[in-house]
């Protein structure tokens, strides 16, 4: 064993030698961004040896790190193994944070009429004459008084238990605790019986993101949400994307369960801290929704993932999916049921479907689009009662990855920029996260970015940097990072960091990929269908995209077209909206497996419509008017 202490935290922990290093830090309580997923690309989970067993660097430290930061002790954390006890600097700058987590949504009211009800039963107490069971018993006046039938296989043994007390404590009048879809008797399971019904019955609804975690508790009896939390998704410790992930459990036995323990961590995290500020007990919770792209919803279940790396691309499972909360770890009441939306596709999963069933429920509505941009992105037409659907390889751009100094959407992160004044008395405006000195740049900031750049002429339509810069009031604003161009978006003497706030070729390119994709998609989908931008009469814009970046901005680079903007509507976190929807109607989870049903799922890989597509919006949009 090993002893090491992480700075400035004053953590000590004991660990095996040998032991990946990232993950160690992640045990301490000092978590170490690893957007890349741990292959020692990305350069950003840098943390300094002070003391102890100092390691050797490596080829990817001597390629990322410059040499004086090597001989002060730097090192990519991810590159190491534990080697003996040691003193470790984390600084912030290397660990994950974020700040703004998008729970809001555009919602639609649907009737109530959950899976799991609440029943009173009235069973006559036993006699000489009537030596049934009490289980048979209280089975037989649930067959008779509400005409539900249930095997005694269907009533977990935990249940069994409880059923002795709250008989004779109810003066055998009881209530049953059920799980139940009239279409589905099968399914029937018996979750509780209760002397008394005056506890809580309560449900929660997860939107399980690839960056982040947000969940919703709501009354099963009144409809009524009762709190929300929500944090950074814990699998960021192995990559920032989903194909980092799964990469990582492709070449790693214990991945799998390594990102499941994560994210089940993090749900329960959740679920302590909505029961705590709503005030009422985990145990009250009987029924789990979750929705989620194809991958994370595996990465829940801890089933493989491996046919979902490599092509065709095939899911294990695609159906609605219920199964016992408790066998993955959930603290909840012990017999509470998880249920999954349906996936339609490796790569178009049950967030997607959540969001058609929020905003694109009605066959017979209006030809609309839905774009939902984050880590992934995903996009549902509706027209003419036909749906289509596909995903897109955007990569972690928009969430600040792969950018040189790229962070999330946390304290000090520039999330908007405007060019003010006039003439030659020109300067730009730039916002942060919480109003903190600029450390960094998000998605929302990016965007703006290249759109302000492409305003004043210091980027070009080709994506091109600083090609015309002489007498130009920016000309003082372009540098050099390493050997290529940027331009400086705040100053040194004005940032939280020593070099500024930078935007480099390569990020701007970056961008271009990423927009150049998502566009792509869109065009494709339109194609499909055979029509046009003009045949759209709504676009819906879900996600914290549609809701923190600037629209406007976002058309400038040819992101989303040139629609009127009263045709674009930010309907905020539909996904998450979905799962409460599913979570309040057992009706409307047979919509979603509809909806999945009826879409067409159109694949891009080897389609030459999306190649031609994507090469065509690589560039920027002309100036618009």
């Amino acid at each position: 064993m090993a002893r090491v202490l992480v700075l400035p935290d004053e953590i000590s922990v004991d660990l095996p030698e040998g032991a990946p290093l990232v993950h160690a830090l992640w045990q301490a309580g000092a978590a170490v961004e690893t957007p890349c997923g741990g292959f020692g690309v990305c350069g950003k989970c840098k943390v300094r040896f002070v003391g102890g067993a100092v390691p050797e660097p490596t080829p990817d430290e001597l390629r990322h790190l410059p040499a004086q930061e090597i001989s002060e002790g730097w090192r990519l954390a991810c590159r190491h193994r534990v080697i003996g006890d040691a003193q470790v600097i984390v600084p912030a700058e290397s660990r994950p944070s974020i700040a703004q987590v998008l729970t809001v949504a555009v919602e639609r009211p649907v009737e109530l009429e959950p899976a799991v009800r609440r029943l009173p039963i009235d069973l006559p107490p036993p006699s000489t004459s009537d030596e049934r069971s009490d289980l048979r018993r209280l089975l037989d006046a649930l067959r008779e008084q509400h005409g539900i039938v249930l095997e005694v296989e269907q009533v977990p043994l935990m249940v069994v238990r409880q059923i002795p007390q709250a008989l004779r404590e109810g003066d055998f009048r009881v209530f049953a605790v059920l799980f139940h879809d009239p279409e589905h008797p099968a399914e029937t399971r018996l979750l509780a019986v209760q002397s008394d019904d005056t506890r809580p019955l309560l449900g929660i609804a997860f939107d399980i993101g690839t960056t982040t975690l947000v969940g919703y508790l709501v009354d099963l009896q009144s409809g009524k949400d009762l709190a929300h939390a929500a944090r950074l998704n814990p699998q960021v410790q192995y990559g920032d994307d989903v194909v980092s992930r799964l990469t990582f459990v492709y070449h790693d036995p214990a991945g799998l369960k390594l990102l499941q323990h994560a994210v089940v961590r993090g749900l329960n995290e959740i679920i302590a801290e909505a029961c705590q500020h709503a005030g009422v007990d985990p145990h009250d919770i009987y029924e789990v929704v979750a929705v989620g792209n194809t991958t994370m919803l595996h990465f829940l279940m801890g089933v493989n993932t491996n046919s979902i790396a490599v092509a065709p691309y095939v899911p294990v499972f695609a159906d609605l999916l219920s199964v016992e909360a408790r066998q993955i770890g959930l603290r909840t009441s012990p017999t509470a049921m998880l249920t999954a939306l349906p996936c339609v596709a490796g790569y178009v999963g049950a967030d997607t479907v959540a969001v058609a069933l929020t905003h694109l429920y009605d066959p017979d509505g209006e030809t609309a689009l839905a774009l939902d941009i984050g880590t992934n992105g995903e996009v549902v037409l509706r027209h003419e009662g036909r749906y289509y659907c596909t995903s897109a390889a955007a990569g972690p751009a928009f969430e600040g990855g792969r950018i040189y100094q790229g962070i999330r959407a946390e304290q000090g992160a520039v999330s908007q920029i405007s060019v003010e004044g006039n003439g030659d008395n020109r300067w730009l405006h730039v916002t942060t996260v919480g109003g903190g000195l600029p450390k960094g740049i998000c998605g929302s900031g990016l965007i703006d970015a290249a759109a302000c750049l492409l305003d004043i002429g210091a980027v070009n339509e080709a994506g091109r940097m600083g090609n015309h810069a002489q007498g130009e009031w920016w000309e003082t604003h372009l540098t050099t990072v390493g050997e290529q161009r940027a331009f400086s978006l705040v100053a040194p003497e004005s940032a939280g960091i020593p070099e500024g706030v930078v935007l480099t070729q390569k990020d701007v390119r970056e961008l271009q990929l990423a927009k150049g994709s998502i566009r792509a998609v869109m065009e494709v989908l339109l194609r499909e269908a055979g029509i046009g931008w003009k045949d759209v009469r709504r676009l819906l814009v879900a996600g914290a995209f549609g809701m923190y970046v600037n629209l406007r901005s976002a058309q400038r680079i040819g992101l989303i077209p040139p629609l009127p903007l009263q045709r674009i509507e930010p309907v905020g976190n539909a996904a998450g909206a979905g799962a409460k929807i599913a979570l309040r109607s057992v009706r409307e989870r047979k919509r979603a497996q509809w909806l999945a049903q009826q879409m067409k799922h159109v694949v891009m890989t080897g389609n030459p419509q999306y190649e031609e597509a994507y090469m065509e919006h690589l560039g920027f949009e002309e100036r618009l008017d």
